[in-house]
């Protein structure tokens, strides 16, 4: 027992040599030694990622209350950490499709951006744009077609990049722009 109060004694005193713990910290009782770790130890953790600027208007206090925009509310608030605020890249993060398939849906017509179809790899999104990626029309009604639908909430620029704040749904109905084709 004296041997485990000796290693007990000699482990704390090491500790305090580190520095990760206050002297009222390390507690020797009979048999066991019990090492608290002091709050410096605790409080550690990664510093946040700083933010270089931010392209959100603080100006708009409307934004605060919750708008109903007619859209369901079966949306996934994500957000995605991205290089660049290219199409390609957002809709690649987005869908978690790989980039060659990214680049055929867009330079085919699949994707579009507040309605109107983009065969531009290289747009860059702005806050509320809605990006629609065609999936397949609806089997029901050929005049419909289910879509994954993107709507950019906001976004901040990073040491990183861009963190963009997306409503992600994953399947959605829309007006079938591609004609019934697959």
């Amino acid at each position: 027992m004296r041997r485990v109060l000796t290693l007990a004694a000699r482990s704390s005193r090491l500790l305090l040599e580190a520095g990760a713990l206050r002297p009222s910290a390390a507690v020797v009782a009979s048999s066991r030694c019990f090492v608290a770790p002091s709050a410096s130890v605790l409080a550690r953790k990664q510093p946040p990622k700083k933010t270089i600027s931010s392209f959100s208007n603080e100006d708009e206090e409307d934004d605060d209350e919750p708008l109903d925009d007619g859209l369901p509310r079966d949306y996934k608030l994500k957000t995605l950490k991205v290089g660049s605020r290219r199409l390609d890249t957002l809709v690649n993060r987005a869908t978690g499709k790989s980039s060659s398939q990214v680049e055929k849906l867009i330079l085919t017509g699949k994707v579009r951006v507040n309605e109107e179809p983009v065969t531009k790899k290289s747009y860059n999104v702005q806050k509320h744009d809605e990006i629609d990626v065609w999936k397949e029309p609806y089997v029901e009604n050929d005049a419909l077609a289910d879509v994954h639908r993107v709507e950019i909430v906001d976004y901040k620029l990073t040491e990183a990049g861009y963190d963009i704040r997306v409503k992600s749904w994953q399947k959605m109905l829309v007006e079938n722009w591609r004609g019934g084709s697959s």
